[in-house]
C-alpha cells in the first residue's frame, strides 16, 4: 500500500470513530434529557432535586428522596429509556416529602389542560370554530373571545369546568347577536366535512376521557353511519346525560342509540 493510500486509509478511520463517538455521545445525551424530563414531570417525583448525570457511559441517579417507593420509581423510570445502560441508584432516602409541585411539572399540567380544552370546544358542534381563547394557570382557566349567546357561552364554561385538570373558570367571553349569521355559517361549513365511523368514535372516546362527570372506563362507544352506539354502565342518570350530549355533539354524528344502563353503586 502506499504512503498515500495508507494516509487516506487512516484519516478515513479517524473519521469513522469519530463519527461513531458522537453518535454514541449524541444517543447517551437523548437517553439523559429523556429519563431526566419523566421524572421532573413524574407526579410523585417532580417536587425532589432528582439528576441523572453519565459518568463514563454509566447513568448515575442522584438526589434525595422521602420514600423507598419514590427511589424505585425513579430507577424505574430512569430504566424505561436507558437502553440496556448500566444504572446507578445512588439517590438517598432522607429528604423531607415533597408537598408542592415543580415549576415544570405545574406548566406541563396546564398545557396539557389547554390542549385538552382545546380538542374538547373543536370536536363540538356548538361550539367548533369559535377561536375561543384561553389560558390556564395552575388549573384556572381563563376564557376569552365572542360568541352570539349567551347559551353558547354558559356551554363553553360547562365543558371548561368538567375537563380534566380544570380547578377553576373565569369566562370572560362577549355576547354579541349580530355575530350569529357568521358563525351560523362558519359552523355549517365544518358540518358539512365528512367524518368517518373512526374519526367520530376515537374523538367521542377521549372527550369522554376528559370529561370527569363520567367514567369513560365503563362506557363503551362504536359509530355506524353517524350513528353512535353507546353501551356500558353509569352511575347516575346525570352522567347518562353528560355521555348523551357528548355524543350527540360530536361533529358528523346523525344519531346516538344510547344502550347505556345505570348501576348504583353499592
Amino acid at each position: 500500500m502506499s504512503q498515500h493510500n495508507a494516509a487516506s486509509f487512516l484519516l478515513a478511520g479517524s473519521s469513522l470513530a469519530l463519527l461513531l463517538s458522537v453518535g454514541a455521545a449524541q444517543a447517551q445525551s437523548d437517553i439523559d434529557v429523556r429519563a431526566q424530563t419523566l421524572i421532573e414531570t413524574n407526579p410523585l417525583l417532580n417536587g425532589y432535586d432528582i439528576r441523572l448525570t453519565d459518568e463514563d457511559g454509566r447513568l448515575r441517579l442522584q438526589g434525595a428522596v422521602a420514600d423507598p417507593s419514590e427511589r424505585k420509581l425513579a430507577e424505574a423510570l430512569a430504566a424505561l429509556v436507558a437502553g440496556g445502560s448500566d444504572l446507578d441508584n445512588a439517590i438517598r432516602v432522607d429528604a423531607e416529602l415533597a408537598d408542592a409541585p415543580s415549576r415544570l411539572y405545574i406548566d406541563a399540567e396546564d398545557l396539557t389542560t389547554a390542549a385538552r380544552l382545546r380538542q374538547t370546544l373543536s370536536w363540538q358542534k356548538d361550539t367548533a370554530g369559535l377561536g375561543i381563547e384561553l389560558e390556564v394557570n395552575r388549573g384556572a382557566v381563563r376564557l376569552n373571545g365572542e360568541v352570539g349567546t349567551t347559551a353558547t357561552k354558559d356551554r363553553i364554561a360547562a365543558l371548561t369546568a368538567t375537563t380534566e385538570g380544570v380547578d377553576e373558570v373565569f369566562n370572560y367571553i362577549s355576547v354579541d347577536p349580530a355575530r350569529i349569521p357568521a358563525i351560523r355559517e362558519q359552523q355549517a361549513q365544518l358540518a358539512a366535512v365528512e367524518r368517518d365511523d373512526a374519526w367520530i368514535a376515537s374523538r367521542l372516546r377521549r372527550l369522554l376521557r376528559f370529561d370527569t362527570t363520567v367514567n369513560a372506563h365503563s362506557i363503551e362507544v362504536e359509530a355506524r353511519e353517524g350513528t353512535v352506539i353507546l353501551s356500558g354502565a353509569v352511575t347516575s342518570s346525570a352522567e347518562r346525560k353528560v355521555a348523551e350530549s357528548l355524543a350527540a355533539d360530536v361533529p358528523g354524528v346523525t344519531d346516538v342509540d344510547s344502550r347505556l344502563i345505570i348501576e348504583r353503586p353499592r
